[in-house]
């Protein structure tokens, strides 16, 4: 049985305005499909506009162009009714647990509020399904009569899952959960996320700027720079086979729990990323990159496939496919 798309994204676009009639490119023509049941991992530095494609794929902010389509159906082109009925199968975890919880809320409020937006079950119904989330995500259903300053950034974070489950989604937008998380705690949210895929079927778009956490959960990865994809393919072969200068530095840039063995060669990066109101013509990547060339100076490589299921946007790896690992 062939693998079904759950999100299919097309020429993706979403720009900013700024001061003096300018634009801030902070999308700017990215596609790429995530499978039903699969984490698609979503990497790259704080401003490659990660987290704005994530918010567009649910029209909480819109684009400004391309194509959205969830389930096969195109999400750009339905209106408020139907929107609203198709996020009750689309959810998002945000970033940070302390403020994406109304301090001025119990617990059992926030995560019942889904519950009676979409008029699901009755007062004592949603009290019960409360109830079941919090052992879901490992907290006591006592909690619902506390208020989220009573927690730990662990604990509010297993709220805002729960809240996330409410309403029975297929998909999550995870919106780098565990990056505002102790170390220890990330680990133990980034296992609950696992445990639930496959307790409920869940589809993930999870977005992260460290390569070591996505490594864990990611069925396929997605390497993004200044608005554009540059590199994704299985997770397994991007970390044992980069193509992309970009994903090479980010790969050696993750600190080694041995740091006395030896690590590949890879250059550093140099300089800080341009500014996407006037990106650099041709390779984006191209100001920083340890391997540019002339052409990468003046054309901009396409987001072509070099391997089966490894596409990057190089022209290092455009004149000769590399075999798959």
């Amino acid at each position: 049985m062939a693998e079904q798309n759950l999100v299919e994204i097309e020429g993706l676009k979403k720009h900013f305005p700024a001061a003096h009639k300018q634009v801030v490119r902070a999308v700017d023509g990215v596609s790429f499909t995530i499978r039903r049941g699969e984490t698609f991992g979503l990497v790259g530095e704080s401003g490659c506009g990660k987290t704005t494609i994530g918010r567009c794929l649910l029209r909480l902010i819109e684009p400004t162009g391309g194509a959205i389509r969830f389930a096969g159906r195109d999400l750009l082109s339905v209106g408020r009714v139907e929107l609203r009925d198709l996020r009750r199968q689309m959810q998002i975890i945000f970033q940070d647990p302390y403020s994406s919880l109304n301090p001025r809320l119990k617990v059992g409020t926030i995560i019942s509020e889904p519950l009676e937006i979409h008029g699901v079950g009755d007062k004592q119904a949603r009290k019960e399904r409360v109830a079941e989330l919090l052992r879901v995500v490992g907290l006591d259903p006592d909690y619902a009569n506390r208020y989220p300053h009573q927690f730990s950034g662990g604990q509010r974070q297993r709220i805002g899952i729960a809240r996330a489950l409410a309403l029975q989604p297929d998909f999550i937008v995870a919106d780098e959960p565990v990056s505002a998380l102790d170390v220890s705690v990330q680990a133990q949210v980034v296992n609950l996320l696992q445990d639930l895929q496959e307790q409920f079927g869940l589809t993930y778009l999870f977005i992260s700027h460290g390569l070591a956490v996505v490594k864990h959960i990611s069925t396929r990865v997605g390497v993004m720079y200044l608005g554009k994809l540059v590199e994704l393919a299985p997770a397994e072969e991007i970390y044992s086979h980069p193509l992309h200068p970009y994903t090479q530095a980010l790969l050696a840039a993750i600190p080694s729990p041995e740091p006395d063995l030896p690590k590949p060669a890879v250059p550093r990066l140099g300089g800080d990323v341009p500014n996407p109101i006037a990106p650099p013509p041709g390779c984006r990547f191209h100001t920083r990159c340890p391997h540019a060339m002339d052409r990468c100076r003046r054309e901009a490589p396409a987001f072509s496939e070099v391997a089966p299921g490894h596409f990057a946007a190089c022209f290092l790896h455009h004149s000769v496919a590399t075999p798959s690992i």
